[in-house]
């Protein structure tokens, strides 16, 4: 009798050993599933490296150490070429992104908002599309089926390096009615960020 109880304690306790264990698995499992998911989150908000990094390595010259925003000419996608002198007087947002770039593609609903909400205030976003030189079909067909409703150029090594040589997109520059670079952003920012900001320019 007593060895069939201590027989029956001992699978007792060997049950709840194995509960123990199986509860505290659960909750590691749980805390990694949880940690994973920060990562992957995170790592979509994250800035994506530039293509036009190596293209401007090796270029010679400095970044633009004026607050003056440089001008450039650079083909439309919708057709003829635009300049940053074309929108003198304005708040011009200017966007450098391309269709390959997470985060870059997160906030374009919220631009092509902004643009329809200030367009008339004198604000204009303009897209500088930092794709390979070869893919301006896809990028043109992508800015159609977004229905992206602001001017987007290609952009090239020269432009990047302009604007004090762009290593990670989305980066984001503001510009005052003066042509002045108030601000500039990396990385992708809240629609509410940006309102604040061109609010108080217009």
């Amino acid at each position: 009798m007593k060895k069939d109880m201590s027989s029956k304690k001992k699978t007792a306790q060997k049950a709840g050993e194995k509960k123990g264990i199986s509860s505290f698995a659960m909750v590691m499992t749980a805390f990694a599933v949880v940690i994973v998911a920060i990562l992957v989150i995170n790592k979509m908000n994250a800035p994506e490296p530039s293509v036009m990094m190596q293209q401007t390595a090796g270029e010679s010259g400095s970044s633009n150490s004026s607050s003056s925003a440089p001008d450039f000419s650079l083909a439309s996608v919708g057709g003829g070429s635009k300049s940053l002198s074309d929108y003198k007087g304005k708040v011009v947002m200017l966007n450098f992104w391309a269709t390959w770039c997470g985060p870059c593609k997160r906030e374009i609903p919220d631009f092509i908002a902004m643009q329809k909400a200030y367009r008339d205030k004198g604000f204009e976003i303009v897209g500088i599309s930092l794709d390979d030189p070869t893919a301006t079909a896809q990028v043109a067909q992508f800015v159609k089926q977004q229905g992206i409703n602001y001017d987007i150029v290609y952009g090239n090594g020269e432009v990047a390096q302009a604007y004090g040589g762009v290593q990670s997109i989305p980066t984001t520059f503001l510009i005052d009615r003066e042509g002045k670079v108030v601000s500039s952003k990396v990385g992708l920012q809240t629609k509410e960020a940006w309102e604040s900001a061109i609010e108080a320019l217009l």
